[in-house]
């Protein structure tokens, strides 16, 4: 009996331990390195590409695109809305007759930040695109392995695609 108990005590524990690293907001880091564009231009370009996808599961997606003048730096925020608060199923994805009323692709312009912020919800990546000189920036992206290579490959097509 006891160690039946003990049994079930050690399970109860691993599974415990299990949700608490699929519910954690940090996640591992997935890409970085140096490219060349204005943090602004090219997290703005891959908004833009990231919203005009029509495949379903990139549309279950808000895309929060921040901007911190101060410190040159852009950053994307890919949140999950079937997690997110206050979404309801007049608005959700997975509505067929939904009609998406999320915020417009602009960015969210914070003036006064000296340091980046963290996610305020479970994301599935979070890019973040920092000034190095005038014609390069350093990228670093987090996040599940599938969207944040998804979202690699638009920043990368962006890079190469854009104009300055």
């Amino acid at each position: 009996m006891k160690s039946r108990l003990v049994l079930v005590s050690i399970l109860v524990l691993f599974l415990l331990a299990c949700t608490g690293l699929i519910q954690s907001k940090d996640k591992p880091l997935r890409y970085e390195a140096t490219i060349a564009g204005d943090p602004a231009t090219l997290a703005g370009c891959v908004v833009k590409q990231l919203n005009a996808d029509s495949r379903p599961f990139i549309q279950l997606y808000h895309y929060v695109f921040q901007l911190y003048p101060a410190i040159e730096t852009a950053q994307i925020f890919a949140y999950d809305t079937r997690f997110l608060p206050y979404i309801y199923p007049s608005n959700s994805p997975q509505n067929p007759d939904a009609i998406r009323d999320y915020i417009s692709a602009g960015p969210e312009i914070l003036r006064d930040a000296r340091k980046v912020m963290d996610a305020e919800y479970v994301y599935a990546f979070a890019l973040t695109i920092k000034k190095n000189d005038h014609t390069s920036s350093a990228a670093t992206i987090k996040g599940n392995p599938y969207m944040s290579t998804i979202a690699w490959d638009v920043l990368n097509s962006c890079a190469t695609t854009t104009t300055y």
